[in-house]
């Protein structure tokens, strides 16, 4: 209660009187977070009587709640949560007023003063500092996202309230836009900075897990680092010539891979979009591997970064020029007419399905990459120097065995992320000329497409009748649903494994940490992982109705 007080009260000092960085990046960033998950726990673990806790209730831990309810419902980036906070603060006077009335005079004058809890003021208040068109906003998220399979059983004011949360992030992410990649000129205008917080304070959320903002901000950032390189890739490095492809090809195998810096020189008679490309991933790669929070990394975890991160671009250029073999083609479903087929048959893969989907598809949708990063950041965790007994830089995975176990599960996230993503981008991939799963081989064979469980319930669920091509689309759709289910299931399994095993080990004696909390093993990096694949989840169950991808051709 003290805490929101103090919140509210600083929000409420003039522009003049604030206390220098405090006033311009904590009370207008990173104060509002706070405030909003004080909010969500407590409107979150309200009894349905209206009581918080257990049931031998005084009436101190009823008011005390319901007072801070009312004090963060006067900041207005709370205005969405409105209704909740109204219906619990009357709660909240409903089991004050029943208590009260079973108790003694002597007893009730020591209870706190809580007048201005009534519904009438708090509707007042909140209607002065209602963000309208927020709210409409995050209400037509919360619609959306509650209809989701992998959070379908989270409490409604738990992902209204994380979506809240979301959105205090997204100044972060558009302060951090252009530090490497120029300005987006697609239609969409960056959609997905409003969606990447979502999936992690949802996956957060889902598992029930504090985890720290600063954490969840370097994988908000690392995402949006994803997106951004996809759509440069896309719309800029597609439009190289052929032998400055072959220029950018072996400066991200040599040069880059190095360390070598791009040093742009007279004599350089590239044209500007290469030496623009060279700029900017150059600029990338150094993000990265100098990102703050990776400092105290070991140098195997960071060796394993430095080296997907050569291979995430590398599988971009693979991707990149699978696509323009893909469009030179000739269609073979329909060589004597102009009609534009529904999906190609890709007739010179790299490698089979099975291989390209754990390789070049799951490299270009960052599966290794990213893993790579959330690794390092959980080395510089354990490698705090604010360790005395235990000096020197660990890896985030101590045994071997631990270590191909995350490589396992990594294997699998990175396939079902990229399976999911391609059924949500099969109509956009088609416009662009961009390989999609579907257009391999194996997803043409007669033995395959003659019969499908996830097509025929299809079917029986809609009696609209489609043309043969559609039904030959759908059928497709259907095996990539059933792949990415089953390489979805495996990672949830090994991630289990691997967590289980990291909750039971005693780690190692840290300075200031009693026995206690020693024994409960390595929870913390547990959390992690399932939140990390959690927002994976999260992206790949929306692939599944929407694609927030630029769109870049």
């Amino acid at each position: 209660m003290l805490l929101a007080q103090s919140i509210t009260a600083n929000h409420q000092l003039p522009d003049n009187e604030g206390s220098g960085a405090l006033a311009e990046t904590a009370l207008n960033n990173r104060i509002p977070v706070v405030a909003v998950q004080i909010l969500t726990e407590i409107l979150a673990t309200q009894n349905e009587d209206g009581t918080w806790g257990s049931n031998d209730h005084i009436e101190e831990t009823i008011q005390y709640p319901a007072v801070t309810l009312l004090e963060l419902a006067s900041l207005p980036y709370t205005a969405a949560l409105r209704t909740e906070i109204q219906d619990a603060i009357s709660k909240a006077r409903e089991a004050l007023l029943i208590r009260q009335n079973t108790i003694s005079n002597g007893t009730q004058s020591h209870l706190l003063s809580i007048p201005d809890i009534h519904p009438d003021a708090l509707e007042e208040c909140l209607h002065q500092n209602a963000h309208a068109k927020q709210t409409q906003k995050i209400n037509g998220f919360v619609t959306y996202f509650s209809s989701l399979d992998h959070i379908k059983n989270l409490q409604p004011v738990r992902i209204k309230a994380s979506i809240l949360e979301a959105s205090l992030y997204r100044p972060f992410l558009k302060a951090a836009r252009g530090d490497i990649f120029p300005p987006s000129t697609a239609k969409e205008q960056d959609k997905y900075l409003d969606y990447i917080p979502i999936m992690w304070l949802l996956a957060s959320a889902s598992y029930r897990v504090f985890v720290p903002p600063e954490y969840l901000l370097d994988m908000m950032i690392l995402s949006m680092w994803i997106f951004l390189a996809d759509e440069y890739m896309e719309s800029r490095i597609v439009k190289l010539p052929t032998a400055e492809f072959r220029q950018f090809r072996k400066y991200v195998e040599e040069d880059l891979y190095t360390g070598v810096p791009f040093k742009q020189t007279s004599r350089d008679n590239t044209t500007a979009i290469l030496q623009e490309a060279r700029s900017v991933f150059t600029a990338f790669a150094t993000a990265v591997l100098s990102y703050p929070s990776l400092t105290s990394a070991s140098a195997t975890d960071l060796l394993d970064l430095r080296f997907e991160t050569r291979n995430y671009l590398l599988h971009h250029l693979d991707q990149l020029e699978d696509n323009l073999r893909l469009v030179h083609q000739t269609s073979p479903q329909n060589p004597t007419t102009s009609e534009k087929p529904i999906r190609k048959k890709f007739l010179t893969p790299r490698t089979s399905f099975q291989t390209w989907i754990h390789t070049t598809a799951a490299g270009h949708i960052s599966g290794p990459f990213a893993w790579a990063f959330f690794t390092c950041c959980m080395s510089s965790s354990l490698s705090s120097p604010h360790q005395p007994k235990n000096p020197g830089k660990k890896d985030c995975f101590r045994t071997p065995r631990q270590k191909l176990m995350a490589h396992g599960l990594n294997a699998h996230y990175g396939a079902f992320c990229r399976l999911y993503n391609d059924y949500g981008s099969v109509a956009r991939d088609a416009a662009e000329g961009n390989l999609n799963s579907v257009n391999f081989p194996e997803f043409f064979s007669p033995a395959t497409t003659s019969s499908s469980p996830l097509f025929e319930e299809e079917q029986h669920e809609t009696s609209t009748p489609s043309s043969e091509a559609a039904d030959e689309e759908k059928k497709a759709k259907s095996l990539l649903l059933s792949a990415a289910r089953y390489e979805r299931s495996c990672a949830l399994t090994t991630m289990e494994t691997l967590c289980r095993e990291l909750e039971s080990e005693a780690e190692e004696p840290k300075a200031g940490v009693g026995e206690g909390k020693r024994r409960q093993g390595k929870k913390w990096l547990a959390d992690r992982i399932r939140v990390y694949v959690g927002a994976g989840e999260q992206f790949s169950d929306m692939y599944l109705t929407r694609d927030v991808t630029n769109g870049v051709k």
